[in-house]
């Protein structure tokens, strides 16, 4: 169950924070914890003070949100990628501090869907000078998720991405598993119920936000401030069209050409083989069968204030 109750920062003021607390991944390269340093930095010049903590493993993110309240910090800065920002909007509660962002992951979907750059100046400029922007998550049997969830061809990628290799060549990892997944994997179509409607398609895409991978539109009628999904429904099953599908999104042609069907829901249940991955945020958050919706209470997240 998904409980938020309580008192929440006013989504129209803007942040001037004196006490942050930065969730910081262990898992950095060199160059990003130069950016990291240089954002550490920026915040103490600007008068913040700041206390680090590192996450070693999925889970800690939450667990440390979860342990602080808004007596202690103003603000809880999630240093890394999607996937660690998923980890700590699930533990938010009722006393938690809004959740900004300090972008060093390997997409960084959702710092391009709140218009955040990745350089330490405007990372610094968003956390000091952001205004809270109130955003009602999606739910995948309980749990949380703030950009998207998918079933289908793109979970399984992600289900059996290889994690080092992902460290190493970044997003080309990503294309490394689609090619192995598209020989082994047939597609097989999904039984749907959009908001009570029957519907089938190979992959389905819930989304939150526009972004998809990236700097990919997947869903452009989605708005974060708007609690509802604009879910991206792959009809064709089958390898060959797995093929033309992941083709036409890096070129832009999925909406373009209208390759795939996008339809409003508030509630989405998935059913298909049982233990099958669902992915959310850029990792398997359930396994099938999945009902998503829309949480009762919102998250706040610290946004630019342009």
């Amino acid at each position: 169950m998904d409980v938020l109750h309580g008192t929440h920062p006013d989504p129209a003021t803007l942040v001037r924070p004196s006490r942050l607390l930065v969730i910081l991944n262990h898992s950095l390269g060199q160059r990003r914890e130069r950016r990291i340093r240089h954002v550490l930095a920026g915040l103490r010049h600007a008068g913040c003070r700041v206390d680090v903590q590192t996450t070693f493993a999925p889970g800690e993110a939450s667990r440390i949100v979860r342990a602080a309240d808004k007596s202690a910090f103003d603000v809880i800065a999630v240093a890394g990628g999607d996937g660690t920002m998923n980890d700590a909007v699930n533990g938010v509660t009722p006393t938690s501090p809004a959740l900004g962002l300090i972008p060093i992951g390997t997409a960084n979907v959702l710092a391009r869907e709140l218009g955040l750059g990745t350089g330490p100046e405007a990372i610094v400029d968003c956390l000091t000078r952001g205004h809270n922007l109130a955003v009602r998550p999606g739910v995948a049997n309980g749990r949380r998720f703030l950009m998207m969830a998918s079933a289908g061809f793109d979970a399984q990628v992600v289900d059996g991405l290889n994690q080092d290799l992902k460290r190493c060549i970044g997003k080309a990892a990503y294309v490394v598993e689609a090619t192995r997944r598209i020989v082994r994997y047939a597609c097989p179509p999904l039984a749907l119920r959009i908001d009570g409607r029957p519907v089938t398609a190979a992959t389905i895409v819930a989304c939150r936000g526009r972004h998809y991978g990236g700097g990919f539109v997947l869903a452009p009628g989605a708005d974060l401030s708007t609690p509802r999904f604009q879910v991206a429904l792959f009809r064709r099953p089958g390898r060959l069209a797995t093929v033309g599908y992941s083709l036409a999104l890096p070129l832009g042609l999925l909406t373009r050409l209208n390759l795939i069907d996008h339809v409003a829901a508030d509630r989405i249940d998935i059913a298909g083989p049982s233990g099958d991955p669902v992915q959310g945020d850029g990792d398997v958050i359930a396994r099938l069968p999945v009902t998503l919706t829309i949480a009762n209470d919102p998250v706040f997240l610290i946004a630019p204030a342009a």
